[in-house]
């Protein structure tokens, strides 16, 4: 998978001729249709659709997938606004946001997952507990975060005001864009605690970064609308039957993820190639524990009202935006 770069997107778009342009209208799939994808970061909530392009699933069906993954949300979301990219894979507050902004409307068609991939970690040598609150564990500590937009800084935001904590007195928030940026300020001190997700989470423990996770966002949360796969509203009117293709590939691989452990690790193994055996293998776990992967396909309507709460809570939004705007189900 390729590094996000504005060259990059454009050549891909460039070469993809008018077949294959955001809202061609094109309705028949008898032919290969190259798509660009983007996604925010590449991460294990993400799996299912890597495997639906490693399987051919994606193929099948008369797709071709080029992934493009970006440095955040907000970004994946803008190549699909500017019309570099035809669709994106990851948070549907990126829907919200631009509906409200007045943007191209998109709409999640399948989720990949319904819980938080994201954790909290502490500094080797900071002393925490993970058997008492979180409020105690985090008051009064630095704690690397993503930038305001981010769904990792809404949700700790949500967190601090659920426990009643003030965020610019009880709590350092260091808002850092990129993961490697996190990594560094918890490696030289910078940082008490960070928000990370996996391969991090594994990396930094095996690495003496950071302690095991003491705080779990799907634990947190619950129900929580995190990756879905998200398509141009105009898209979806014009060519319904390619909304169908993608949701019954990606349905298919989330069966997979489901039904055969073994492949499915094998199938990690090649998207995190610089990961030992080991590390993936906690990765997994993680993720199976966590209940990190939605079988079905579906976004519950649970799902999107605690996000929109967090967004909210946040000041991300000001306004409610319905679940029917952000979340299509009838290609499920």
């Amino acid at each position: 998978m390729s590094q996000f770069s504005r060259r990059q997107v454009l050549g891909g778009a460039a070469g993809l001729a008018a077949a294959t342009l955001v809202g061609s209208g094109r309705s028949a799939l008898a032919d290969t249709r190259k798509l660009i994808f983007t996604e925010p970061g590449h991460s294990v909530d993400s799996l299912p659709f890597y495997v639906g392009i490693r399987k051919g699933y994606y193929k099948e069906v008369g797709l071709d997938i080029q992934l493009v993954t970006s440095e955040g949300g907000g970004k994946a979301m803008a190549a699909v606004q500017s019309g570099n990219a035809d669709a994106y894979i990851g948070g549907p507050e990126h829907i919200a946001f631009a509906d409200l902004k007045g943007g191209q409307p998109i709409n999640a068609v399948v989720a990949l997952s319904n819980r938080a991939n994201s954790f909290v970690c502490a500094r080797t040598g900071v002393s925490v507990d993970p058997s008492k609150p979180f409020a105690e564990n985090i008051k009064g500590k630095k704690i690397a975060v993503g930038t305001r937009g981010s769904t990792d800084n809404s949700v700790l935001l949500y967190l601090l005001k659920r426990d009643g904590l003030d965020p610019r007195t009880d709590v350092v928030m260091l808002e850092i864009e990129t993961s490697a940026g996190r990594i560094a300020a918890m490696k030289n001190g910078q940082a008490d605690m960070a928000m990370v997700f996996e391969p991090f989470i594994s990396q930094g423990v095996k690495s003496g970064i950071w302690q095991e996770p003491f705080a779990s966002m799907p634990k947190e949360l619950g129900l929580f609308s995190w990756t879905t796969v998200n398509l141009p509203e105009k898209t979806i009117k014009a060519d319904p039957e390619l909304a169908k293709a993608i949701v019954a590939a990606t349905k298919k691989s989330l069966e997979l993820i489901f039904s055969n452990e073994a492949e499915m690790r094998a199938i990690a193994a090649e998207e995190f190639p610089t990961l030992p055996k080991e590390d993936l293998d906690a990765i997994m776990t993680r993720a199976r524990d966590n209940d990190m992967w939605q079988r079905d396909g579906s976004m519950p309507e649970e799902a999107w009202t605690k996000l929109e709460s967090i967004l909210t809570i946040s000041g991300m939004i000001n306004q409610k935006v319905p679940y029917k705007q952000i979340f299509d189900p009838s290609f499920l």
